[in-house]
């Protein structure tokens, strides 16, 4: 029997390299290559299913408190058969606090975002376009926490993160199953 991915809340998920900003001073004091490699493994990316808005995922974050906030959106309208005229993309240009702020905010309107890039004051940041959402941490022990959080979340089973691979994508199935994903599927 086939398996049904439409039920399926997150349909994949890959780990991702994202390299320390480190000064050159802390560069030279650290001696030890291995530690500063596995700490730049920690983030995460996670593709929703279609039926999903990747936004109501930022609930989750509502306490922590926004640093920098890009969000590109454009206007939703009803179709006119007349009017062929698309909405521009905008930029968002009001400051929020906290993200319970802006997800109220957003809540309010007819947007549709197009792109999100949120860091928050605790050195955490999230990245969205479309279906794809990118999760960097400030250190691996961190991320595992964040994967195990959001894994429970989506009512999918424990997955061991230590036998994900880095940069390898792999699909998540509704029996409970990971799998990695070919290239060309």
């Amino acid at each position: 029997m086939k398996d049904s991915q439409q039920y399926v809340l997150i349909e994949t998920v890959t780990l991702r390299y994202v390299p320390l900003e480190m000064s050159h001073s802390q560069m030279c004091i650290t001696n030890n290559d291995s530690r500063i490699e596995n700490e730049a493994h920690r983030s995460f990316q996670i593709k929703f299913n279609k039926n999903y808005n990747d936004l109501a995922i930022l609930i989750h974050f509502k306490h922590l408190q926004i640093s920098d906030l890009l969000l590109n959106y454009t206007k939703k309208k009803l179709r006119n058969k007349n009017n062929k005229k698309a909405n521009p993309q905008r930029k968002m240009r009001l400051h929020f606090n906290t993200t319970l702020e802006l997800l109220t905010y957003l809540s309010s309107k007819s947007y549709k975002i197009d792109w999100l890039e949120i860091t928050f004051k605790n050195g955490w940041a999230i990245k969205a376009m479309f279906l794809n959402v990118q999760f960097v941490t400030n250190t691996v022990k961190e991320r595992n926490q964040l994967f195990e959080k959001i894994i429970a979340i989506s009512g999918q089973g424990p997955i061991d993160i230590n036998s994900l691979k880095i940069n390898k994508t792999y699909i998540l199935r509704t029996n409970g199953e990971v799998r990695f994903k070919p290239l060309f599927s």
